[in-house]
């Protein structure tokens, strides 16, 4: 099921003993746009710390509770390298973390790999309100992320288009996209802005259901994920 990241921020992440902190942030590849990492807000306990939480130690979400079970203790969380949210996660951060709690890592663990390691990891926060453009002119900017909780990969962004569409928010993949551009903050996707007009209506109040996603791969002429 797809969920609205927006929703997902401040749930609870529940650690094996105490409660951990609140969802604040997630890190995924900009390439295969797959869910790594939870950033979780520890609050007083740890004086407004942000810790991070790698997927593979996450179990299923409890919707009904807004909770996520994390197979960490809070005195690993509490002992665990410094992380700052605001900060890009650097290959020797991610490494230094995971050899503390002995997770697998997202990047190779040989440096001499990282050149030619396809993506880079970043963070929701980070690209939220990046400008998207169409091949052929700007539309408009990232608002929120569709998230599909099975297998943890972004799969639409939620764009706002009100400056040219009269208030209209619409659905694109993040796949689709042709270049990100990190200084500028900015995406291309590969569409035209007729396409994006055209696009089947997004009711952001909604599930998204199958039918619907067929109709929007269909108008855009993509290939099915599913």
């Amino acid at each position: 099921m797809l969920r609205d990241l927006n929703k997902i921020r401040n749930c609870v992440v529940e650690g094996l003993d105490e409660t951990i902190g609140t969802v604040a942030d997630v890190y995924f590849n900009d390439q295969t746009w797959k869910v790594h990492y939870v950033a979780a807000d520890t609050g007083n306990w740890l004086q407004g710390r942000h810790v991070l939480i790698a997927r593979e130690c996450l179990q299923a979400p409890k919707w009904e509770t807004a909770s996520f079970p994390a197979l960490v203790k809070r005195s690993q969380v509490e002992d665990s390298p410094k992380f700052e949210i605001d900060q890009p996660l650097t290959w020797q951060k991610e490494k230094e973390i995971c050899r503390y709690y002995k997770w697998n890592t997202y990047f190779p663990l040989n440096e001499a790999e990282l050149t030619t390691f396809p993506g880079i990891l970043t963070s929701a926060n980070g690209i939220k309100d990046f400008s998207l453009s169409a091949v052929d002119g700007e539309m408009g900017k990232i608002v929120n992320f569709l998230v599909e909780d099975t297998d943890w990969v972004v799969r639409y962004l939620v764009v706002d288009t009100s400056k040219w569409l009269a208030g209209r928010t619409v659905l694109v993949s993040p796949m689709w996209n042709k270049s990100i551009d990190y200084n500028e903050q900015s995406m291309v996707v590969d569409l035209t802005q007729k396409q994006i007009t055209d696009s089947p209506e997004y009711d952001p109040t909604a599930p998204i259901e199958r039918v619907y996603e067929i109709e929007l791969y269909d108008h855009y002429g993509k290939p099915h994920y599913w």
